[in-house]
């Protein structure tokens, strides 16, 4: 025989604390269920960006492997830069059966959020896409020079 708790169940509060035990037990499941899945699912950034940074511009740039053109989409939405689009299923063939898949397919986006030193003005922001690599090359603004004020007594 199970001993259960004796809590007092009245108010307000009562639900609240109810709902949390019941999504705490949820959560527990969930965590434990995240360690048996593959390392690729756990992280879950597809797909996947480098950012490099020199003097002069931001590069960011994009794994996409057998993509067309077409298939992505690059925004400027204030500050953040947002990359999407599809990567499709191909069509089944006959004669071919498949036994294991590890490509991701479906549709993404990532948003990155971009540093205030960019010129973000469209036509300064290059896109290029050659053998799978998506670089967006966003150049920098350059630095105000500094320049002493001088102070007057009176």
């Amino acid at each position: 025989m199970n001993i259960i708790p004796w809590r007092k169940v009245d108010g307000p509060l009562a639900v609240e604390n109810a709902f949390d035990d019941l999504w705490k037990g949820f959560s527990e499941s969930f965590d434990r269920a995240r360690y048996r899945m593959p390392a690729a699912l756990q992280t879950m950034n597809y797909p996947p960006m480098n950012v490099t940074e020199s003097e002069n511009h931001l590069l960011v740039s994009v794994e996409l492997p057998g993509m067309e053109v077409k298939d992505i989409n690059i925004e400027l939405m204030g500050d953040q830069l947002l990359i999407s689009g599809e990567r499709k299923w191909e069509e089944e063939k006959k004669g071919k059966e498949y036994r294991l898949v590890e490509s991701q397919y479906g549709k993404f986006s990532r948003t990155l959020t971009l540093p205030e030193n960019l010129r973000l003005e469209r036509e300064s922001i290059e896109a290029t896409f050659q053998k799978g690599i998506l670089e967006i090359k966003l150049m920098k603004v350059e630095p105000t020079p500094s320049a002493k004020i001088p102070i007057k007594s009176k």
